[in-house]
C-alpha cells in the first residue's frame, strides 16, 4: 500500500509567462503564488483520495469517485458521497 508521503512527487510543470500578462498584469498571480496553488490543489487529492480509501464504500464506487477526483477534484459528487458515509458512520454509533 502506498501512502501520499510515500510516493514520489511528480515534476509540475508550469508557464512561467501568460498571455494575460502581456495586457493585464495585476490580475496574473506570480509563478512562485501558482506553483504554491497547484501543489495544494495536489496536496488536497491526496488527502481525499486517501479519505475515499478509508471509506465502507463498494470497490466500484470507489473506483469511479476516484475517477472523478482526477476529472475534478472539487466535484460535489465527491462531497456528497464522502458526507453521506461519515453520516452513516455517525448515525451507527448513535
Amino acid at each position: 500500500m502506498t501512502y501520499a508521503q510515500n510516493t514520489v512527487q511528480p515534476k509540475i510543470k508550469m508557464k512561467q509567462r501568460l498571455l494575460l500578462n502581456q495586457f493585464e498584469s495585476e490580475y496574473v498571480l506570480t509563478a512562485s503564488e501558482r506553483m504554491a496553488l497547484k501543489e495544494s490543489r495536489i496536496a488536497y487529492q491526496y488527502k481525499t483520495k486517501e479519505l475515499l480509501d478509508s471509506l465502507d464504500i463498494s470497490t466500484k464506487k470507489r473506483k469511479r469517485l476516484i475517477q472523478e477526483l482526477k476529472r475534478n477534484p472539487f466535484s460535489d459528487r465527491i462531497q456528497d458521497a464522502i458526507a453521506s458515509e461519515l453520516k452513516s458512520e455517525d448515525n451507527l454509533e448513535n
